[in-house]
């Protein structure tokens, strides 16, 4: 059987060159974490692979333009560690930290993360959650600007063409009146694959005492990770109290009934909920101030 050919670009100029040549054949490699088992495990034999990893410019976090920045090829654990991302969206700091081993979070990125477009992606609630846009690379050079939301399309597949990457994503940084936390549930204590993940914000008022906003996402339900404005309502223009804990809890249940009604998996997911709906709002209380 023949090997794939090999490209491996050092720049943007020579990635869009490689670009020029895939096919919906054609495979992005960068730290290899989800991509390599799915090659083991779909017998797909790529005509080409572009290796992502030489290229040193995306892996970045910055602030840009008022926006904070954040580079295809970042790694997990760089987000783990960067201290103004923990201020700035403690909840993809914090999905940062729960994804897979140190050994993966060492090599898996977040470009890699999104691409792979997995259900249970632990990026995936944070970024939406964020309202996160893609900066995506086609063949000519030219890098146009999407809603991460626009390039879900159903589990493991994107709308990404042949012909192109994914080279950074930006978000506006949290303020001073935001909270944002990230949760998961999963079978094992650690290295655990999500059964069930989301990420939350909520803006506080002065006195901090009510929420005035909030957005919440989820992974591992759906085909794709999603926004649900229903379950976000349980908490807005709510008190902080345990009133308001209940509400959210049993509104995320709701959520689940109606997201998969004849799954097998219903009555533990809408169990399971419920317990990660306290976490959320228990990692909210503590927080950091942006």
């Amino acid at each position: 059987m023949n090997r794939p050919e090999l490209l491996a670009p050092r720049d943007l100029a020579a990635l869009a060159s490689a670009l020029s040549r895939a096919t919906p054949d054609s495979r992005l490699i960068a730290g290899g974490t989800d991509l390599m088992p799915r090659l083991r495990t779909s017998g797909v034999r790529p005509d080409l692979l572009i290796d992502l990893s030489g290229l040193r410019e995306l892996a970045f976090i910055r602030r840009e333009c008022g926006l904070v920045r954040i580079g295809a090829m970042t790694t997990f654990a760089q987000m783990q560690r960067d201290a103004m991302l923990a201020i700035d969206a403690n909840c993809l700091s914090s999905a940062a930290a729960h994804v897979g081993s140190a050994q993966i979070r060492n090599a898996a990125t977040i470009g890699g993360n999104v691409a792979n477009a997995s259900p249970c992606a632990d990026a995936m609630p944070a970024l939406l959650v964020l309202g996160a846009e893609v900066g995506v690379l086609n063949r000519t050079g030219k890098v146009q600007r999407r809603a991460l939301r626009d390039l879900l399309a159903e589990a493991g597949k994107t709308t990404l063409a042949a012909d192109e990457a994914i080279v950074d994503f930006s978000f506006v940084p949290l303020s001073a009146d935001h909270r944002s936390a990230f949760g998961k549930v999963g079978a094992r204590s650690s290295v655990a694959v999500a059964e069930l993940n989301a990420a939350m914000i909520v803006k506080l008022d002065g006195t901090r005492r009510t929420i005035t906003q909030a957005r919440i996402a989820f992974g591992s339900i759906a085909p794709t990770a999603f926004v649900d404005d229903r379950v976000a309502a349980a908490l807005s223009d709510k008190p902080v109290n345990d009133a308001t804990i209940e509400s959210f809890s049993q509104a995320c249940s709701n959520m689940v009934s109606r997201s998969i009604p004849d799954r097998s998996s219903l009555p533990y997911k809408r169990h399971a909920i419920r317990g990660l709906a306290y976490d959320l709002w228990s990692a909210i209380q503590g927080a950091p101030d942006p």
